[in-house]
């Protein structure tokens, strides 16, 4: 159901599907080019509009070799097949923590993947779908105790898109004895994407300096800061606020919402509203209310989907200031219940009991079978049954 439901809200982009593939095609082009002007580890400097990692850019480079329609369309097909597989995968890793009713799954798929398609079907980023793809991979890998794998799947989705550096506070959700190694690996996966660019070009530095216009709709704009473009110091202040509320939400045992703290900073201080934005919103709230194990109803995402429909499918009716307004007053809200202290639902891993064919056994578990008494002989002794 989930997948038709996918396949229906995508056709609905046929029109615009892959409307910023042309960006891909470019840096993979660039990439692959012996250019020594703007090929190769030139391509970032040559064009800082790329706000794409290198290893988005590497994986684009095999569709670059079709042409330009069957490639857009390709990666268009990908994409969006990509989001009931992550909504799979989000419903695997809670299956470990006990059973998750079909109604929730559904529920929450239903508000997931018809914003799913925007950054799948329409833009066609393929970055963003990496790094969202990576992060949820990496709360899995928390969940067992992974310090190599989440470093890894950290570093790829930086690799992929900058603004997840911000969820490497997902690290310190890892024992405190696993941390220093799931770091070294994160620090060493970025590094080896990014300095190559960097010592090939110096330029490619000047990549954080891009800047986009500052629309009126923005939340930014809401809150007062109405210069024409990104302010210079914008980039660092949507880190560090995110950084800082998922560093009090891990504190609190409600590490699932380290994306959801990180995604929100950058729609609170971003100068644009591309809907696509809201893709990772929308993830982000599935893994704090799919990471719950007593919930069962999607509280977060069906504000998210609100937020969504709000600002996207209305926003001809209302005007761009309102829009604004209530962008920022949402994020606000947002990340004020993951800083503040209050009652809240943190992440557990302990099982929850329950029949269903989602309950799973531990493996190698020793259980003691009852027997029904038996009448032994004297001088035998009790024997212990075992069933492992």
């Amino acid at each position: 159901m989930l997948t038709v439901w996918t396949a229906a809200w995508a056709l609905l982009h046929a029109r615009s599907a892959g409307f910023s593939w042309h960006y891909f095609v470019l840096g993979a082009q660039m990439l692959a080019s012996s250019s020594p002007i703007s090929g190769g580890l030139h391509v970032y400097a040559a064009h800082p509009e790329l706000q794409i990692g290198p290893l988005a850019l590497l994986l684009a480079v095999p569709l670059t070799h079709l042409d330009p329609w069957h490639g857009r369309i390709a990666a268009v097909v990908l994409l969006t097949a990509g989001g009931p597989l992550l909504l799979a995968a989000l419903a695997r890793i809670r299956e470990r923590s006990g059973r998750m009713s079909d109604p929730l799954l559904l529920v929450t798929g239903m508000l997931v993947l018809p914003v799913w398609t925007e950054v799948a079907a329409h833009f066609a980023h393929l970055d963003d779908a990496l790094a969202l793809a990576a992060i949820v991979a990496a709360t899995g890998t928390i969940r067992r105790g992974s310090a190599v794998a989440t470093g890894l799947l950290l570093a790829v989705a930086t690799d992929s898109k900058p603004w997840a550096i911000g969820c490497a506070a997902l690290l310190l959700a890892l024992p405190a004895g696993r941390r220093a190694r799931a770091a070294a690996v994160f620090v060493a996966g970025v590094a080896l994407a990014w300095i190559p660019f960097v010592l090939g070009d110096p330029r490619t530095l000047n990549l954080g300096r891009f800047t986009i216009p500052n629309v009126a709709g923005s939340a930014l704009n809401a809150l007062g800061v109405h210069d024409p473009r990104t302010p210079s110091w914008d980039r660092a202040a949507q880190l560090l606020l995110g950084v800082a509320v998922a560093v009090i939400a891990v504190r609190r045992g409600r590490w699932a919402a380290v994306p959801l703290a990180v995604v929100c900073a950058r729609l609170l201080l971003d100068p644009e509203t591309y809907t696509y934005y809201t893709s990772g919103l929308l993830v982000a709230t599935a893994l704090v209310d799919l990471y719950v194990p007593a919930r069962g109803f999607p509280m977060w995402t069906s504000a998210a989907a609100l937020f969504y429909a709000i600002d996207d499918r209305l926003n001809q009716l209302l005007p761009a200031p309102a829009l604004g307004a209530m962008r920022a007053g949402y994020c606000l809200v947002v990340l004020a219940v993951l800083a503040l202290p209050g009652r809240q639902a943190a992440v557990t891993d302990a099982p929850v009991r329950g029949p269903g064919r989602h309950r799973r056994r531990r493996p190698r578990e020793i259980r003691d079978v009852r027997l029904p008494a038996q009448r032994l002989p004297v001088d035998e002794p009790p024997r212990q049954v075992f069933n492992s």
